[in-house]
């Protein structure tokens, strides 16, 4: 499969599961409180903080290694197997630990069931490696649509039921569950392969740092709310959870889609020693181009739409949305760095990088709750900034990229953000008496949004405008109606593969 192709299946993907998930928390905000949400939210959090060691350490080698053999691969497996058990030991000893700890039985129960929702991916391990390895990424879009279904309605009813927090964890387990039965489905021959830790030395040396680096890189996404729950109470930890959760959905939708099928294209580039500059640039183009104007818009609009959608008791989640889009607006400057360093095999890089911007953002977040969860909130982005020149002074060295060719990306996506304000801006302060009215509001807003946006990107010649013209020309053609204008970027040789 191509890297545009799979990239098109990986963000089909991401953007429908969102989709979806948006669809569920706006359910479930009417049938949990903020209490109870927060919770779930405190033990996802604390397990979330470890749960990605399972197996992305793991699978990022072997995704991106050169040759893959069954030795390898059942080097992997074994390993991903012995790191879920003991995760699974380790999140049930904490769920006791955690309920003492914010006086709050729901959050230890909820946590129990999350532990041994980590086993069901690392027994998958081998089929789903095959099939990223593959880049079948149509098959892994059907297996994610079908877990995030069942996630979304074992949740619904269990809440509805009255279960409180633990229908969320038992709708986690619910999609654990479906995604490892339905994976294996689709490569049933990883069956037959033996877990082992023979020969697992070459992967513990990198997974070891690699492990580390995105357990550091889980507490900074996870510290905030942990410290929100334990200063201000757990309500507000559910609230700033669904503000984060919310202004994610633009980074795991339109970014995390796109480059899920980076990791194996960049190791292939690696293996044939293909200088990795200027892709490098190409994704911080596309992905600033494509994120900051939808976060733009997200802003403006977050408070009244949170508003309509969720019920009052959740208002103060679009107002912490303002400053949480603004710092992953900011971090997107330093594009695909973790992708580039991994196949640059710089583990001890990123792991340094990972610890500064941890101890950062803790830092400055609890100078902010001494001053209250609003001040906190907004060291954020100032936390953003930080991580974006970290991963930018390092990028320079590793893959020498051109800091002209950077800034001249940013100054495209710019303009095209800064050219789709004004109609949003003036229809929230026009349209906001009623919900039909914001909603209308919103709508109108995007869809002006989307139009701008376009003209924008055709006159600044941004490279999001060679995808742009690829997918009217195709709509032309199934439309038989003129092909779009030939004064647009050709496709380079980057895109065509």
């Amino acid at each position: 499969m191509r890297l545009r192709q799979a990239i098109l299946s990986s963000a089909v993907q991401q953007n429908a599961t969102l989709l979806l998930f948006f669809a569920t928390g706006v359910v479930i905000a009417h049938l949990l409180t903020p209490r109870q949400a927060g919770s779930y939210s405190i033990a996802i959090a604390a397990a979330g903080t470890v749960a990605d060691l399972k197996d992305t350490a793991l699978g990022s080698y072997v995704v991106s290694s050169p040759k893959l053999d069954d030795s390898l691969l059942g080097a992997a497996f074994g390993l991903s197997l012995t790191i879920a058990g003991c995760l699974t030991i380790g999140l049930f000893g904490l769920s006791f630990a955690l309920t003492s700890f914010y006086g709050d039985e729901a959050l230890g129960h909820s946590l129990r069931i999350l532990a041994f929702a980590q086993l069901c991916p690392a027994v998958a391990f081998p089929a789903t490696m095959r099939l990223m390895r593959a880049m079948r990424f149509g098959a892994l879009l059907i297996v994610g649509l079908v877990a995030a279904s069942g996630q979304s309605a074992v949740s619904i009813t269990l809440a509805a039921l009255g279960y409180g927090a633990d229908a969320l964890a038992w709708g986690y387990f619910a999609s654990a569950v479906i995604t490892a039965v339905m994976t294996i489905a689709y490569k049933p021959d990883a069956l037959r392969l033996a877990p082992t830790l023979a020969g697992s030395r070459r992967l513990l040396a990198f997974g070891g740092w690699t492990s580390a680096t995105l357990l550091v890189s889980s507490a900074t996404l996870s510290g905030p709310e942990l410290m929100i729950g334990r200063a201000v109470g757990l309500a507000n930890a559910a609230l700033f959870s669904r503000a984060q959760n919310l202004v994610s959905f633009v980074r795991n939708g339109l970014v995390l889609g796109m480059t899920k099928p980076l990791l194996p294209n960049l190791g292939e580039r690696e293996s044939r020693g293909v200088d990795l500059a200027p892709i490098y640039g190409s994704f911080v183009e596309t992905m600033t181009g494509l994120a900051w104007p939808v976060y733009a818009l997200l802003a403006i609009w977050a408070e009244p739409l949170v508003r309509t959608i969720y019920g009052e008791a959740w208002r103060a989640t679009g107002v912490m949305m303002i400053p949480i889009a603004i710092a992953h607006a900011v971090t997107l400057t330093a594009g695909p760095y973790y992708d580039i360093l991994i196949v640059k095999r710089r583990q001890r890089l990123l792991f340094t990088c990972e610890a500064a911007v941890c101890v950062f953002t803790i830092m400055m977040l609890g100078i902010g709750l001494t001053l209250g969860i609003e001040a906190a909130i907004w060291t954020l982005p100032v936390s953003g900034l930080f991580f974006a020149a970290c991963y930018l002074a390092v990028l320079r060295s590793v893959v020498g990229y051109d800091p002209a060719r950077l800034f001249k990306a940013w100054a495209k996506s710019l303009a095209a953000t800064l050219v789709v304000l004004p109609v949003p801006l003036v229809l929230r302060h026009a349209l906001t008496q009623g919900p039909t009215e914001i909603l209308f509001g919103f709508a109108a807003s995007g869809a002006i949004s989307v139009a701008t946006w376009v003209v924008a990107l055709t006159l600044v010649r941004h490279e999001l405008s060679v995808h742009v013209r690829g997918l009217i020309e195709d709509l032309s053609r199934s439309l038989g109606i003129p092909a779009y204008p030939r004064f647009l970027p050709q496709p380079s040789e980057t895109d065509r593969r």
